[in-house]
Order: C-alpha cells, then sequence, then structure tokens
C-alpha cells in the first residue's frame, strides 16, 4: 500500500471514503463535536504522528480544526477498501 499521507487522508474524506467506528463516534457525540466540524478538521488538519506498532496497522494522529477548536483524530487506513477507519476522536 502506498504512503499515507495528510493528503491521503484529504482526499479520502472529501469523497466521503470514511467510516466512524462505535467507538469514535461515541466519542464525537460525547464531545458535542458535529460531523461538520470533524469532517472539516480532518479535511485541514496533519498528521502530527503515525503509529507503525498498532496491533490493527498502522495508525496514524490528525490533528485538524473546526474553527479556533482544536480536534484530534485517530485514524487508520482499511487496505482492501482504501476508506479512512476514525478509530477514536479527541
Amino acid at each position: 500500500m502506498p504512503a499515507v499521507t495528510s493528503d491521503t487522508i484529504h482526499a479520502r474524506v472529501r469523497r466521503g471514503r470514511y467510516v466512524h467506528s462505535f467507538h469514535a463516534e461515541r466519542e464525537r457525540q460525547e464531545a458535542g463535536i458535529t460531523v461538520a466540524e470533524l469532517e472539516n478538521a480532518l479535511l485541514c488538519g496533519e498528521i502530527i504522528e503515525e503509529f507503525r506498532n498498532d496491533p490493527r496497522g498502522v495508525t496514524y494522529l490528525v490533528l485538524g480544526f473546526a474553527g479556533p477548536r482544536p480536534i484530534h483524530a485517530w485514524c487508520a487506513v482499511q487496505e482492501r477498501t482504501r476508506e479512512i477507519v476514525l478509530l477514536a476522536v479527541l
């Protein structure tokens, strides 16, 4: 699989090629983050850390903003479908 970059995440989110894990959706709701805010944060966000030793495969911590509000999203790329999987939203 080609290297994942912030641009990879931006493009997939722009095309709606992402899914929320149950855990990420619960965290999003508990934090009062709207879907639009999360999408905006992912569209302008940058990968700030890569985790190569995660048991689920390589995962990425993305930092983006919805207005002045920082939003962190922990993501993976599903190899079969090439979708971004949101594992957690902080």
